[in-house]
């Protein structure tokens, strides 16, 4: 089976977020989050079960050089990404997206 990898809205500002904050940080910084973001994305696609349920429906894939977890659910052959967010933030800020 294949699978589509989609980004929410939400997820696009976050990663957005982390974007420019990264770059602030240190140019260039940013285009490494997005690589590494695209390589995560790379490997859920391939195989979105190989990551741990969280809550609910969702899963959690983690960014580990930059500590960002990737929040996605898997709807048929469809991966959606609802959030993208640092490990520090709050749980609750993602739980409630769909």
């Amino acid at each position: 089976m294949s699978f589509s990898l989609i980004l929410q809205q939400e997820a696009l500002d976050d990663l957005r977020s982390a974007y420019d904050y990264y770059e602030s940080v240190r140019p260039d910084l940013g285009e490494q989050l997005i690589i590494a973001f695209r390589e995560m994305a790379f490997h859920i696609e391939a195989n979105p079960f190989l990551f741990q349920k969280i809550y609910k429906d969702k899963r959690r894939a983690v960014i580990k050089r930059f500590q960002y977890n990737i929040i996605y659910t898997i709807e048929g052959e469809v991966v959606r990404v609802v959030g993208i967010m640092h490990g520090s933030i709050n749980p609750q800020q993602w739980e409630d997206r769909e």
